[in-house]
């Protein structure tokens, strides 16, 4: 007995007397899908391809002949197994084409269950270890990838570690010098007052302020980077109000030309480190102000969050270009991405999902194609 979710076989005849026999003699065995007209198997096919294992076609039929539809077929649908059924007349002609069309196996009419059947059979059995082969293909040659990137991350942060030291060094030793110059400065300003001058003095102790922040910043995603390489955890706690706030710091500058950008909600403390929630709210954050790009109207971003028991719920909702229904199962596979090559790489969601997976939380999408996306996600609250 066939499975439901088994491959279906496709059956081509312009005659419906065919189709009726075919469907009754091999529907026990496989999901049948059969159709009168070669155009609408190549319609089939375009739309449905990824439920077909097998198409058998008879050659004599309007529009098209047997192996012209398994011709065009082959560019709609290669992986597909092809056969086709033929009067004893054509064959001849049949074998002639049988390298256009690709076609496995050809047999005459009138043709024999036993001798089908088997044939059939083998063709769905190749087909699913094809499948299979082209998985296993697929998640090695991922694996590979990732390997590689994780290997590149190490060193990326390694490369990172030396010049932030230096940074953090050298703002002590500058905040030092600072306080001398402003002491002398100060004292010419008691006498010939200069408002510029006066200005810069209190400015500049806050832009070593800001820049001791970000080096403090860096220096954490660098070991965040190295541990997440080396698959280190680390379980700490982290204010969302204050991670969410300096996640929006660093992403002004993709945001600040499509979008305006709204973050609110109450204090909370929840269960994950702040450089791991701040990465994933950057990339959420990065991830809606790219899509609305081709939006002719006014971005908005909007970062919320409210409490849920022992959970906090927290929503990036954007009014971008959305996503289609058919890809938003696949956005939280490493390495798949909608966006050209210099604009995304397919990591940022996975990132997202392993990050917010290790903190003890969840993450979904919903999103409807030139309405926007909302990406959701549950966190623990600290302590809970």
């Amino acid at each position: 007995m066939r499975a439901d979710d088994s491959p279906a076989v496709l059956y081509v005849d312009d005659e419906p007397i065919n189709l009726r026999v075919f469907d009754a003699n091999f529907r026990d065995r496989f999901k049948i899908i059969t159709c009168q007209l070669p155009t609408e198997a190549l319609a089939i096919l375009a739309n449905r391809g990824h439920e077909i294992g097998i198409l058998i076609s008879d050659q004599r039929m309007p529009e098209l002949t047997g192996v012209e539809l398994l011709e065009r077929a082959n560019e709609i649908a290669p992986d597909v197994l092809r056969m086709v059924i033929t009067a004893y007349s054509d064959v001849q002609a049949v074998i002639d084409a049988v390298n256009r069309g690709r076609v496995s196996r050809y047999f005459v009419k009138p043709w024999i269950k036993e001798d089908l059947l088997a044939a059939l059979e083998d063709a769905m059995r190749i087909f699913v270890l094809q499948s299979r082969i082209r998985e296993i293909e697929a998640r090695m040659l991922r694996s590979e990838r990732l390997a590689a990137i994780g290997q590149v991350s190490a060193g990326i942060a390694h490369e990172l570690m030396n010049p932030i030291a230096y940074m953090s060094q050298n703002i002590e030793a500058l905040r030092t010098e600072l306080k001398v110059l402003a002491e002398y400065v100060s004292a010419r300003l008691q006498k010939q007052r200069d408002e510029e001058v006066e200005h810069t003095l209190k400015e500049l102790p806050q832009i070593l302020n800001d820049i001791e922040t970000g080096s403090k910043h860096i220096r954490q995603v660098a070991l965040g980077i190295r541990g997440h390489a080396r698959s280190e955890e680390e379980s700490t706690e982290a204010e969302l109000a204050d991670v969410a706030g300096f996640a929006a710091k660093l992403a002004r500058s993709e945001v600040k030309q499509r979008s305006k950008l709204a973050v609110e909600g109450p204090p909370v403390r929840i269960a994950g480190g702040p450089v791991q929630v701040c990465q994933v709210l950057l990339n959420l954050i990065v991830n809606a102000a790219q899509s609305l790009e081709g939006t002719a109207r006014q971005g908005m971003i909007r970062v919320s969050w409210e409490l849920e028991g022992d959970w906090v719920r927290l929503i990036v909702k954007d009014n971008g270009v959305g996503i289609p229904p058919e890809l938003q199962e696949k956005v939280f596979e490493p390495l798949f991405t909608t966006k050209a090559p210099e604009v995304g790489t397919g990591l940022g969601l996975a990132i997202c999902k392993e990050l917010v997976g290790r903190m003890g939380g969840e993450i979904k999408l919903h999103s409807t194609v030139g309405v926007g996306t909302t990406v959701e996600l549950r966190l623990r609250r600290a302590g809970a």
